[in-house]
């Protein structure tokens, strides 16, 4: 099966979502649907030929309370950049304490900021080019910023230190 391109957790289970053309593929198995937005968050769904009415709400973190057909529930989604930094280690347990490093071995393309810069939790810092996808790396909380280890045009491998974010 290829990446898919979302993977929905709901409580414990866990689905891998594609969508190809008019086909919905949950976890290997082609469905088709069609959707129409209702308004703002709110669509009618058709799977199977069958009409279902969902609500979505984002939450935060990825986090979406979704409602379908009178069931709410919390869906943690997702897409294939989460995917990707999965794949190649970098959770949030590894983002902690202010220290970013690389998710993966790829080409540092744009620094965003400098030594001394006061940064917001989620700010980029920088991309980094990997796998031939450009994925900008955020800061994991609030800060200044202390030490940047890397140049604009360096390589780096998985797990090297690029900036640390000292606390305010």
């Amino acid at each position: 099966m290829e990446t898919p391109n979302y993977r929905a957790v709901i409580g414990d289970r866990t689905f891998d979502i594609s969508i190809e053309d008019d086909q919905l593929i949950v976890d290997g198995e082609p469905k088709p649907f069609t959707f129409e937005v209702l308004r703002d968050g709110y669509v009618s769904l058709i799977v199977d030929g069958t009409s279902v009415p969902v609500s979505v709400e984002p939450v935060g973190d990825g986090t979406m309370r979704v409602t379908i057909d009178g069931q709410r529930t919390e869906v943690q989604v997702k897409d294939e950049q989460d995917l990707l930094v999965d794949e190649f280690g970098l959770g949030e347990d590894e983002a902690a304490g202010g220290v970013v490093r690389a998710p993966m071995p790829g080409l540092v393309l744009d620094i965003l900021v400098e030594e001394g810069d006061e940064v917001a939790a989620e700010q980029g810092l920088l991309v980094l080019e990997a796998m031939k996808m450009e994925n900008e790396l955020n800061a994991p909380s609030g800060g200044v910023v202390g030490t940047v280890h890397v140049e604009s045009g360096e390589a780096g491998d998985k797990e090297a230190l690029l900036i640390e974010i000292e606390p305010a």
